[in-house]
Formats: structure tokens, sequence, C-alpha cells
């Protein structure tokens, strides 16, 4: 199980990272965009989706142990957010300035759009573009949140690929 996940999660990793790269080299902006970011979910998910399927096709004639089913997935998604998270934090703070700029621009519109009509919107228009500078510290924090979505599609997985 793990030389499968361990797999599926390097080729997944390099798959979301290639895909990101195809609209970074189309257009900064729409790299950056929430739609294509929360696309990147359906990589993850076929990565998840089949390393769980090679496993329990590997099972033959037994029943695969749900701790199994839900592993399997849940360590391609942390070896794939590991991919997506460094490779975010490279390419804003190490690669390429303009595209941090344009991030900061957009985490800031974004910030007075959801809070817009809010008391708290007057803070978030006093906070400066560098205040949406993507850290390291942040990028390991979101890392381990993403880990709990992680484990919530891993479990589904687990379960539907186990009833099949």
């Amino acid at each position: 199980m793990n030389k499968t996940a361990i797999k599926y999660g390097i080729f997944t990793g390099f798959g979301v990272i290639l895909y990101l790269l195809a609209f970074y080299l189309y257009d900064k902006t729409m790299m950056r965009s929430a739609g294509v970011l929360w696309s990147t979910m359906i990589i993850y998910f076929i990565g998840m989706f089949l390393a769980t399927m090679a496993v329990h096709r590997n099972r033959k004639e037994e029943e695969s142990p749900l701790a199994q089913m839900i592993a399997t997935p849940f360590v391609v998604f942390l070896i794939t957010n590991a991919y997506y998270a460094l490779f975010f934090y490279w390419i804003m703070n190490v690669y390429d300035p303009e595209l941090l700029r344009i991030h900061q621009e957009l985490t800031h519109q974004e910030m007075l759009d959801f809070y817009k009509g809010m008391d708290i919107v007057a803070q978030v228009k006093k906070n400066k573009l560098e205040d949406y500078t993507p850290t390291l510290g942040a990028t390991f924090f979101q890392y381990f949140k993403g880990a709990i979505g992680g484990f919530s599609l891993s479990f589904l997985i687990g379960l539907i690929i186990r009833r099949t």
C-alpha cells in the first residue's frame, strides 16, 4: 500500500504542478484565480481514486480493510498537497515577484469583497499588500489545514471503493 500511495502521490503532485504551470505560462492572473486553484482538486481526486483502486484490486478476493482504504488516498493527498504548497510558495516568493504582486492585489480585493458590508471591512482596508505575502509558516499552516479536508475526501473514497 505505501509504495502504491507514494508512487501515485508523486505522479499526482507533478500533475498538479504541470497543470498550474500551464496556466502560469498562459496567463499569470488566471493561474492565481480561485477557479484554477480549486480545480486542482480534480487532479487530487483522480490520483487518490486510482491509487485506492490499485490497492483494492491487488487484494484479490479478500475484502480490503477500511483503514487501508482510507490511508492510501490520504497519503496520496498529503504528498500531492506538499508539492502544491511548496510550488505555490516557491513561485511566489522565489521565482516570480510579479506573480506575488498579482497575488497580493487579488487577495486584498477578494478580502474586501468577502467582508463587504461587515464591520471588519474597515480593518481589511487598512491592510498593506505585503500582508498577503505567503510565508513559510502560513504555507505549513495551510498544508495542515488542508489535511483535514484531505482526510474527509480520503474517507469517502475509501468507503466507496471498499464497497465495489
